[in-house]
């Protein structure tokens, strides 16, 4: 008779994954001082993130541009987040009293922070590097607002049943800020997709281009 399976060891609770990201990635131990040097360094961080980044992008190219805040931006959020992260670890009262679920919401759920971060990215690779035409700038404006704003919409509809009791005053102006902050990526390129390209005459050639005002684009001229 073949032997049993061993017991498998038990799934870890959300409290435990934190415990064990926060040692494993900030060094950070069960101790109140480890937890508060780090929350300090990061903050600082942000502070200096937010600085030097848009030095360094303009003393490289002339110009900060759309991808060097983004750079910043970027990395000023992740340094508040985790910040936040860790200064309400302990706090058992800001946790959530909703139980996981696991289901296919919790799962949709799971790809918010992701879908904040890569959804513009990935808009931003698609409309910097597909060239703009009359027939190419609709689907390609349209996949950028999809993937900036709206995987970012889609995916933090699921986490809103967790906000509940003190765990609303913290999460709630993340998911709605971050939320935003994606959403805001995609703002003129939706508001062109909505109005469409205007008739713009060139003063250099005294023809007309089809232009797109919000995002600055061309999208060639009329003959």
């Amino acid at each position: 008779m073949a032997d049993p399976l061993p017991d498998l060891p038990p799934e870890k609770s959300p409290e435990e994954t934190a415990e064990s990201v926060a040692g494993s990635y900030f060094g950070i131990g069960k101790d109140t001082i480890s937890r508060n040097r780090a929350v300090i360094q990061l903050l600082l961080g942000a502070v200096l993130c937010g600085i030097t980044i848009p030095i360094l992008f303009y003393l490289r190219f002339g110009e900060v541009g759309g991808f060097g805040w983004g750079v910043t931006v970027f990395f000023v959020v992740y340094c508040f987040l985790a910040a936040t992260g860790i200064f309400f670890l302990s706090r058992a009262e800001y946790h959530t009293p909703v139980m996981l679920r696991g289901n296919w919401a919790d799962r949709v759920g799971a790809f918010w922070l992701v879908a904040c971060v890569f959804g513009p990215f990935l808009g931003w690779i698609i409309t910097s590097t597909i060239p703009l035409t009359i027939t190419s700038w609709r689907w390609l404006y349209g996949l950028r607002v999809f993937l900036a704003a709206g995987l970012p919409l889609i995916t933090a509809l699921p986490l809103v049943r967790y906000l509940r009791g003190k765990a609303t005053l913290v999460a709630l102006p993340i998911l709605v800020g971050v939320t935003l902050l994606a959403v805001w990526s995609a703002v003129n390129f939706a508001r062109d997709l909505w109005q469409g390209p205007i008739l713009r005459q060139v003063v250099s050639s005294n023809q007309l281009e089809l232009y797109l005002q919000y995002t600055a684009q061309s999208l060639g001229l009329i003959r």
